[in-house]
């Protein structure tokens, strides 16, 4: 018996607004994905000067997101931009609490993003 996997395509929207990059993500960080998660973060960091994933709409990531996320948080800081997470979903804000990396990232509510 064979198994097909579904890829569904991550989606991602970018916009900006008083100097803020905003990229808002959309669908299932996993290892088929990160790459090109990863590609836009170059792409958006090249030209940024702060950025801030909306992960509202995540409803999962596995350990290569969260090692996208990291990279992510890194290029920033090496390209002094700053990078934060904005509205992590319940299951993507357990696998930080449980990774032990809520405090390694700058995590902002919608409100305070603005």
């Amino acid at each position: 018996m064979k198994f097909s996997r579904e890829v569904i395509p991550l989606k991602t929207e970018v916009t900006e607004q008083d100097g803020v990059h905003r990229i808002t993500v959309h669908g299932r960080i996993t290892i088929d994905s990160s790459p090109d998660l990863l590609d836009e973060f170059r792409r958006v960091l090249r030209r940024a000067r702060k950025v801030d994933v909306d992960l509202c709409d995540v409803p999962f990531v596995d350990s290569s997101g969260i090692s996208v996320l990291i990279q992510g948080l890194k290029l920033a800081q090496s390209n002094s931009v700053d990078f934060a997470l904005v509205d992590p979903s319940p299951k993507v804000k357990a696998v930080l609490e449980l990774s032990q990396l809520e405090s390694f990232f700058t995590i902002k509510h919608s409100a305070e993003a603005e």
